[in-house]
């Protein structure tokens, strides 16, 4: 039997896990105890839901684009989060993969969106929504790509000095700018 100073309960040596930095081998607080301070630390320290850390990867594809796509196309149905291979099915049945890249700027090359496909064969389209920066949150470009033009590759580029080779799968993005004016208005 062992006393945990962090509840002063009681308990059987098996409740408590083990750990050679104690004399005895055992941690110094219980198993309940050890795991109710992880759970909060965890909390307070690493874990934030995803529409307050705008550093996360899946902000701005899923958090934003998901919520702007909600409202330009209201017959849609999104899927959720970890679905495999696509966002949505469209109102004609189609499965759409959304995508979300914001401009990088690298040294001696022309600044550029970069948008992983990873290879997926499973969407019939991917709506690629190119925006300026996280903080912004600008669209500067979206298109809606036939899955036989891209499934193939692991990711695409685009760039600015290339960006006219994609202007046969542009679209209007319109709405989805005022959507998003909406989104950072409410934030």
């Amino acid at each position: 039997m062992k006393r945990c100073p962090k509840c002063k309960m009681v308990k059987d040596e098996s409740e408590f896990y083990k750990n050679r930095c104690y004399k005895d081998g055992l941690d110094n607080w219980c198993k309940d105890c050890k795991k109710e301070y992880n759970r909060i630390y965890y909390k307070n320290h690493y874990v934030k839901p995803m529409s307050e850390n705008k550093e996360c990867a899946q902000y701005l594809g899923c958090y934003i684009n998901e919520r702007m796509l909600r409202h330009v196309m209201p017959n849609a149905v999104l899927m959720d989060i970890n679905n495999p291979g696509y966002d949505l099915v469209c109102g004609k049945g189609h499965l759409v993969d959304a995508k979300a890249a914001t401009l990088r700027h690298h040294k001696n090359k022309s600044p550029r969106w970069i948008f992983f496909i990873k290879k997926n064969t499973i969407a019939d389209y991917f709506l690629l929504t190119a925006y300026k920066d996280r903080e912004s949150l600008e669209i500067c470009h979206m298109w809606l790509i036939p899955g036989s033009e891209i499934n193939d590759k692991t990711g695409i580029s685009i760039s600015l000095s290339t960006i006219h080779k994609w202007d046969v799968w542009k679209i209007d993005h319109t709405d989805a700018l005022s959507c998003v004016t909406e989104m950072k208005a409410s934030a």
